[in-house]
């Protein structure tokens, strides 16, 4: 069905998200850039509130982050609800965070368990670009002396046949290694 004369957007929350409907609908029409139909249903996808626009389906929080802030959003960049209710997309909840922070951010504190230890190896292990590469004990020593000589971290893990991540992670283990970067 095509859509030629924008009329007024309502929504039916079927999933009691807490957000302010005009500012979605102009962020859907934001990011549309033409009409769309004049009822949005807000339901649930995953574990958060979303809408479909076309036949995309979007998240409330990330569609208003990217409304609010005038650019798509990067793929590695998330939108974290502050108060940590999935369903509250308020605009003084939401924030923009990198991946890496909001994972770290989320998982503090958790234990992991020695079967969901072996798991993470397993997929770990699966992951493409990560056949065949070995994980090797880099001394220390030898890793100082590398680096104070200015060489690079993947020039390092071509020389000793191994992954670049494996150098990086020797790197962080011992904080003195940091500053001859």
């Amino acid at each position: 069905m095509t859509v030629k004369e924008q009329k007024k957007i309502s929504f039916v929350n079927e999933c009691g998200c807490i957000v302010d409907e005009e500012d979605l609908a102009k962020a859907i029409l934001w990011y549309q850039n033409h009409p769309t139909l004049s009822k949005k249903k807000i339901y649930m996808h995953g574990c958060y509130p979303a809408v479909s626009i076309g036949n995309i389906k979007i998240h409330v929080h990330r569609l208003l982050m990217q409304f609010w802030l005038g650019v798509k959003l990067p793929f590695h960049a998330s939108v974290h609800h502050i108060n940590e209710n999935k369903l509250d997309a308020r605009k003084e909840n939401l924030s923009v965070v990198i991946n890496s922070a909001h994972n770290s951010n989320h998982n503090k504190g958790k234990i992991i368990s020695e079967y969901q230890r072996q798991q993470i190896v397993i997929s770990n292990s699966k992951r493409k670009g990560m056949k065949n590469k070995k994980q090797h004990n880099i001394p220390t020593y030898q890793l100082k002396d590398l680096l104070s000589f200015g060489f690079s971290i993947n020039y390092i893990a071509k020389l000793y046949k191994c992954d670049w991540s494996t150098v990086r992670s020797r790197i962080y283990e011992n904080p003195e290694l940091l500053n001859l970067r």
